[in-house]
């Protein structure tokens, strides 16, 4: 028996002695989280609310505060509110009173120290932004106090941790409390946020966590474009998890944006401010997009027209990937666009999966049900170029239609809209186009010539590009458009373009001619810069996704 008693000894003792020492720090970490997460006033004095209320209620009748207890309470109270009587920190009488009552007890250095720190908490956890009576008055002096007396505090034997934490964070008892912090988390330098809710109570609720999402803000909005765009993916995550500040945080960042030497698409910046501001083109959502600037407004407005167009066909069409002819020939017009409407068939209209909610998410307040359609698997986008309005469908073997928009024989205001010769077929339609090549030419340079002159035949009326209600039908449809199956190239003169190339290498800016293949001719030169007038002149228009100059046809 002894003998078995001390085999046991012997295991348990090796087993001890390969056990690692206790991290009594994490421990305490966690134990400080937890109460940074549970603090009231009476959770740091160590003291329920109903004790401090007693010891306010006492300084107010007298004045005074008899004792180093009743001190540390109500120093810990200053943001506590009763009935009829408002918090210490907004009392425009009281509050000058209470700081010389505290400093009373200076000559006691740690039990003023408790003080301090008491006052601190009411420092950190007020909101100057919603300040009442004389809070925002009495919050400054209140920071002055505690920046003034800070260096004056007991630090002799062990300090406590928070000491510690106001000591490497004396900034926040200045009038640039959170700049620090901007760079410094945006690029993953440090993590200053634990320190602060551990050991001084500073929640995400506390003014200071609004501040440093400011900072953060600000700090990415002054990095040059490399660096920028190297930390917009986490901007972005810090606006979609602080709604409340989020517009502001949202507006500032897309205005940078649009500053950048190129604007290519940002897939997240887009589908974060169409979500959260709608669909940028349209007027009922300005109260939000004017926020930005106009031309960031319309750089927005491109790159949803841009997502849209390629999720229709990517997602809707028959084609799915690999109708890339028609992505590539709607995205060079996506400048001329001003408005899209989308025509779900029933298995788009219901598709549960992710991709088809988000598509439809950022398709919303132009969403139609489509009906007589064919198949339920057909869809029709919808879009408006100048005066006419142009109809494809995603299933094969369905012509582009074009009609007049001032005697549309459909209605898009409504909820649902029929796909055959009733709606977006009807007779009426001024031009249709198959999407079939012809012998030396292109399907696209047939769309291209058609979209062009019809342009240019409504160039001089007064047409509304504000989206009609489409009610009225034509009595009598106007004779469509022909166009020949089989046309020869419209030809280029020899004359305009040597001229137009000795421009372009006057100015020095490099070309890309796919003309005769179905493209366009794009001048790679500034948005803005000494040929811009001379190239809008010449009937160039910008297009964003490119960042170049693009030929109208």
């Amino acid at each position: 028996m002894t003998k078995l008693q001390q085999r046991l000894a012997d295991v348990g003792a090796a087993a001890f002695r390969d056990m690692p020492e206790p991290d009594l720090r994490i421990l305490k970490g966690h134990v400080q989280s937890l109460q940074a997460m549970l603090s009231g006033a009476g959770a740091g004095a160590g003291a329920s609310n109903d004790r401090i209320q007693t010891e306010i209620l006492r300084f107010r009748e007298t004045g005074r505060l008899h004792d180093v207890r009743s001190a540390r309470l109500v120093s810990w109270g200053t943001r506590l509110r009763s009935v009829g009587q408002p918090a210490l920190i907004e009392d425009g009488e009281r509050f000058d009173p209470l700081l010389s009552e505290i400093d009373a007890f200076r000559s006691m250095p740690r039990p003023y120290r408790r003080c301090w720190r008491g006052l601190l908490d009411g420092y950190v956890n007020y909101d100057p932004g919603n300040a009442r009576g004389a809070g925002d008055r009495n919050w400054r002096v209140l920071r002055e106090y505690l920046n003034d007396n800070l260096p004056q505090l007991e630090r002799s034997g062990q300090a406590p941790d928070w000491l510690a934490a106001i000591d490497d964070h004396a900034n926040l008892l200045t009038e640039d409390p959170c700049t620090r912090y901007g760079a410094e988390l945006l690029t993953g330098e440090g993590n200053p946020l634990e320190v602060l809710r551990r050991d001084l109570s500073a929640g995400d609720t506390s003014w200071i966590g609004q501040r440093i999402f400011e900072a953060q803000i600000e700090a990415a909005v002054r990095f040059d474009d490399r660096k920028f765009r190297d930390v917009l993916p986490r901007v972005i995550g810090l606006i979609v998890e602080h709604d409340v500040l989020a517009d502001h945080g949202l507006s500032r960042v897309l205005d940078r944006y649009s500053e950048c030497s190129s604007i290519e698409v940002d897939p997240a910046l887009c589908e974060t401010s169409v979500g959260r501001w709608g669909n940028p083109w349209l007027e009922r959502n300005d109260t939000l997009w004017t926020l930005v600037r106009p031309d960031t407004r319309r750089m927005v407005s491109s790159w949803h027209k841009l997502r849209l167009i390629e999720d229709f066909f990517n997602l809707l069409s028959a084609d799915g990937i690999n109708d890339q002819r028609r992505i590539n020939f709607w995205k060079r017009h996506v400048d001329q666009i001003s408005d899209m409407h989308f025509a779900l068939g029933d298995a788009a209209y219901r598709d549960p999966r992710p991709s088809f909610k988000t598509l439809r998410q950022m398709m919303k307040g132009r969403m139609l049900n489509l009906t007589n359609g064919g198949v339920s698997s057909n869809n029709a986008f919808i879009m408006r170029i100048a005066g006419h309005v142009y109809v494809e469908f995603g299933e094969e073997g369905n012509a582009m239609f074009a009609f007049d928009a001032a005697k549309l024989p459909f209605d898009l205001s409504k909820l649902q809209v029929a796909g055959n010769k009733t709606a977006l077929k009807h007779p009426s339609n001024v031009a249709r186009i198959i999407h079939k090549d012809g012998v030396g030419e292109r399907w696209e340079r047939k769309a291209d010539r058609l979209i062009a002159s019809l342009s240019a035949a409504r160039s001089g009326s007064q047409v509304s590009h504000t989206t009609p209600s489409y009610g009225a039908r034509p009595s009598a449809p106007p004779p469509p458009i022909t166009i020949s199956s089989n046309p020869s190239p419209a030809p280029r003169p020899a004359s305009a373009d040597s001229e137009l190339f000795a421009f372009f290498a006057k100015h020095g800016i490099k070309t890309a001619d796919s003309r005769d293949k179905g493209g366009s001719l794009w001048a790679y030169a500034p948005r803005f810069g000494p040929a811009t007038n001379e190239l809008t002149r010449r009937n160039f228009a910008w297009a964003e996704r490119r960042g170049a100059w693009y030929l109208r046809s």
